[in-house]
């Protein structure tokens, strides 16, 4: 019982509370037994002073003479109160011995000397007994109100050990209120105040059985599982920040030496620097770059980076021969682009700890990276290697669509020219040859110029818009008709090799009109229409005719075969009301596939 109100607060709450009501209801029901036993003590002490009235009253009645009939109605009066009920009541209520003695020597003085005294007349007799009788009720009376003040003495023991014992009960009750409940709430609140503000080393001191008891106990447990935890996760924090600043600052390297790298080509100097400054960035690791040199067959002799600014050969397939290997077990990267394996990274950490998954894939990325520099550094080569051939083709085809073809009409002629002069033919048929053949190298070397000046051409920085104008600038002031110059701003830039063919057929069109159109104004534009661009030059000359000697406008072909590389239309038509027209269409090559709807 003891133990079980020990352990539980509100069974200690519940037992003062229970312990206060019966106190409260005992006092009240005290107070109520002993007001009800007390009730007819009055009445009887009442009737007892009566009694004792009636027996002064008989006693000067009998000294003045007073008529029987008087005596007598007043000794019945006093016979009667001195029998009444509230007398007996009192006596049947458990009175005590003095009590009923003192009745008894009332009842026997009344009945054995005073009654017989008034019966006889014997008015002096009854004088002399009349002061001891009313003495023995004088005590009565005495002993009547004794009995009722021990009645209001029970009942105000009863009435004090009932407040006292619950003036006890109270003060335990706030004993327990204070060091049992509100000092250990205070103390867990003030302990949640400061664990919220961030003091995790904070306990309570509070030690009990009871709920509060646990709920502390319960509070310091929870607060170091969390203490325990927060330190925990602290240090896993520093060590994942250790972990992410180098892992940023290893992806920043990745970052600055991809744009170094697709600014510049590979070279052993500029991946051994890579190698050198992503190993400052992860503390303790070792990278060693095996490169091979052909992409086909097996490499004999690799090449050994290890970012130290020491270069090895190695002499067999998998730089077993490299001297930072010697000791260590490294991790092989495969370093590959499209398929291609170009060699491989190897990397290992001084103190021999393994690779944590995110170094994993840094060291990998850093392996692609390389890789992708590789391939692309050997992709440009590839490209400039066919950029070479297709500008070798480019100035064959030129030559031998213009210059070769003159050479050969020249040659042509010089032959026809000795036999000529084998038959003696006379000096005006061989004036004439001689003329056709200075015609025909004024026309060779006019080829040449313009062949000098196509491959000469460039496209500045300005753009393709300054070389327009430029063109149209040039012409007017060779010829004798004016260019009047529209370009819309197109919405995506142009390849190189788009703005070189649109500013060679303008200038192959502009030159057809200042040989061949006389004319006063022409009109250069260039021109957006949703995918598609058109290039138009149209002039107010002498107009376009089909029956037009084929060596004289060889640049047509030219055109035409521009056009082509555009993957676009040339059109050659006649102007109204009178000219020519040259307009190009072409989808450009920035965006991509023709979409639907759209127009060459």
């Amino acid at each position: 019982m003891m133990r079980w109100l020990r352990s539980s607060l509100p069974a200690r709450a519940g037992l003062a509370v229970i312990l206060i009501a019966v106190l409260a209801l005992a006092s009240s029901l005290s107070a109520g037994l002993i007001a009800w036993f007390s009730q007819g003590d009055a009445a009887a002490i009442n009737t007892a002073g009566s009694v004792r009235m009636e027996t002064y009253h008989l006693s000067w009645k009998l000294a003045a003479g007073a008529t029987p009939s008087e005596i007598a109605a007043i000794t019945d009066s006093l016979q009667t109160r001195l029998t009444s009920q509230s007398l007996k009541a009192v006596l049947e209520d458990g009175p005590t011995a003095a009590l009923r003695v003192s009745y008894g020597h009332i009842q026997q003085q009344w009945n054995e000397d005073l009654l017989p005294a008034l019966l006889r007349g014997d008015a002096a007799y009854f004088q002399v007994q009349a002061l001891p009788f009313v003495e023995q009720l004088n005590q009565f009376v005495n002993l009547l109100q004794r009995q009722s003040e021990q009645k209001q003495g029970w009942q105000q023991v009863i009435q004090g050990l009932a407040l006292f014992t619950t003036m006890i009960v109270l003060l335990i009750g706030l004993y327990e209120l204070q060091y049992g409940v509100v000092t250990p709430l205070k103390e867990l609140v003030d302990a949640t105040q400061r664990f919220r503000r961030g003091d995790f080393k904070v306990r309570v001191n509070h030690q009990s059985q009871d709920e509060l008891g646990q709920l502390a106990t319960s509070f310091n447990t929870m607060a170091e599982t969390i203490e325990e935890s927060h330190r925990t996760l602290e240090s896993q924090v520093r060590q994942k920040t250790l972990n992410l600043q180098q892992a940023n600052a290893a992806l920043e390297l990745l970052y600055q030496s991809s744009r170094s790298l697709a600014t510049r080509l590979a070279n052993a100097e500029g991946l051994d620097e890579l190698i050198r400054r992503f190993q400052q960035r992860l503390p303790g690791l070792r990278l060693s770059l095996c490169l091979q040199g052909q992409l086909q067959a097996p490499a004999q002799q690799l090449l050994a980076l290890h970012g130290a600014n020491i270069r090895e050969v190695c002499a067999s397939s998998d730089c077993a021969t490299c001297q930072k290997h010697h000791k260590a077990n490294p991790q092989a990267f495969s370093i590959s682009n499209q398929g291609s394996e170009l060699g491989e990274l190897k990397a290992h950490f001084v103190d021999g700890h393994s690779m944590q998954a995110w170094e994993t894939r840094l060291i990998q990325a850093l392996a692609n990276l390389i890789g992708t520099s590789l391939s692309l550094k050997r992709q440009r080569e590839q490209d400039h290697r066919l950029l070479l051939l297709e500008e070798r083709t480019i100035i064959a085809r030129e030559l031998h669509d213009s210059l070769a073809q003159a050479l050969s009409y020249m040659k042509l002629q010089v032959s026809r020219m000795q036999t000529l002069m084998r038959r003696g033919e006379p000096t005006q048929t061989l004036e004439t040859v001689t003329a056709e053949l200075r015609e025909g190298l004024n026309n060779a070397y006019r080829q040449l110029r313009e062949l000098l000046t196509t491959f000469r051409l460039q496209i500045h920085d300005a753009g393709l818009v300054q070389e327009l104008k430029d063109t149209a600038e040039e012409f007017s002031r060779r010829g004798e008709f004016q260019v009047h110059l529209h370009v819309d701003a197109l919405a995506f830039q142009l390849s190189a090799s788009e703005q070189i063919h649109i500013l060679q057929i303008t200038r192959e069109a502009l030159s057809n009109c200042l040989r061949h159109a006389h004319a006063q104004n022409a009109w250069l534009q260039l021109r957006q229409d949703g995918e598609t661009v058109r290039l138009s030059v149209e002039d107010d000359g002498r107009g376009f005719s089909g029956n037009v000697d084929q060596r004289e406008h060889h640049g047509l072909n030219i055109m035409d075969e521009r056009a082509r590389s555009l993957h676009g239309q040339l059109q050659i038509s006649s102007r109204e009301p009178q000219g020519t027209r040259v307009q190009l269409e072409f989808h450009p090559e920035f965006l991509g596939q023709q979409t639907e709807g759209s127009t060459l």
